[in-house]
């Protein structure tokens, strides 16, 4: 007889959990949305701009404190550099480790098998990983593989890891793609689909497919010249299917000119002057997807925003606590 199997009784005790693990609540890093220490996975057509909303999510966990791995497998340092992640993120955030293709000496999966055999009770605290994306991780129709993958999540999940997994939706974009063992294996998932949005931003509207955090449907505006996260105004995240459409076409247009007035507007949208429907719309976006100003007796239109008060989510910028890069030497710090 072994010594567990001599003191198997003691050692079940002292594995069982116990009153003081159920002390800590759910916590949010961004209110309703994002769940600290859960898997978040967040799921869209390729092109939707989600790797822009996760870049804008990782400098809020940067400004938070937090000490942030981005791992992407996705985005060539052309495409960083051309959106200059360089310099809005990577170089400006000491507690920001920027881990890409050509950085990493083994295969992502490896990565993580290596995260895990470290993911002893709390080592991961104040620790947020972002994965982009899925598909570059595993198979995704291998389940064997996937459960794999997702266990050694879950086990940097209870170290005390804030993970994000950015994923793609199938042909149709109504689902993701892969086997049903990835819902299974995560905690709160988000669809994520674009709204029309004035230049140099991008709108979201995410729309929870799975929670255990009680998140909710979240909505930003994501300014690509600084990955500032402002609220979106409902009437764009929730439009209707016409609206839309509408809005679509208008804001493409307007980014195309400098201005239009009214009736050359609904003209080049498809509409005549007096389309009552057309009109509300024109008036429900105003001040919102664009501006407009009278000049005599004619309205014109333009993309242009004028100053206004910002709506932008602001955090108070604070050093990571015990944080994992003073314990080693990383090249290039």
């Amino acid at each position: 007889m072994n010594a567990l199997e001599g003191n198997i009784f003691k050692f079940l005790d002292e594995s069982s959990l116990k009153k003081g693990d159920f002390k800590k609540e759910h916590e949010f890093l961004i209110e309703g949305f994002l769940p600290e220490e859960l898997i978040t996975m967040i799921y869209s057509a390729g092109g939707s701009g989600k790797s822009f909303l996760s870049f804008a999510i990782a400098k809020r966990m940067c400004e938070l404190g937090k000490k942030v791995f981005y791992v992407d497998f996705d985005n060539p340092v052309s495409v960083l550099k051309e959106r200059h992640i360089d310099e809005l993120l990577i170089e400006k955030y000491k507690n920001l480790r920027y881990i890409q293709r050509s950085s990493l000496q083994m295969p992502p999966f490896d990565l993580v098998m290596q995260l895990e055999a470290s993911a002893i009770k709390g080592i991961y605290k104040d620790c947020v990983f972002f994965l982009d994306s899925l598909i570059n991780f595993c198979d995704l129709f291998n389940d064997n593989r996937l459960m794999r993958l997702f266990d050694a999540l879950k086990n940097m999940r209870e170290a005390g890891a804030t993970i994000i997994v950015l994923h793609h939706a199938n042909k149709d974009g109504k689902n993701y793609q892969g086997s049903t063992c990835i819902r299974n294996a995560i905690d709160c998932m988000y669809k994520l689909n674009q709204r029309p949005a004035n230049e140099n931003e991008l709108n979201f509207f995410l729309e929870v497919q799975k929670e255990r955090a009680a998140i909710v449907d979240s909505s930003f505006c994501l300014d690509v010249t600084s990955l500032d996260l402002a609220t979106l105004e409902k009437d764009i995240a929730m439009m209707s299917e016409y609206e839309f459409g509408f809005t679509t076409k208008a804001t493409k247009l307007l980014k195309e000119r400098e201005s239009l007035n009214k009736t050359e507007f609904l003209s080049l949208l498809g509409h005549e002057k007096d389309d009552k429907t057309a009109r509300e719309c024109l008036d429900k976006f105003d001040g919102k997807l664009w501006y407009s100003q009278k000049v005599g007796k004619s309205i014109f239109y333009s993309c242009r925003q004028p100053s206004q008060t910002s709506t932008t989510i602001t955090t108070i910028a604070k050093e990571p606590e015990n944080s994992l890069f003073d314990s080693c030497k990383i090249v290039g710090a």
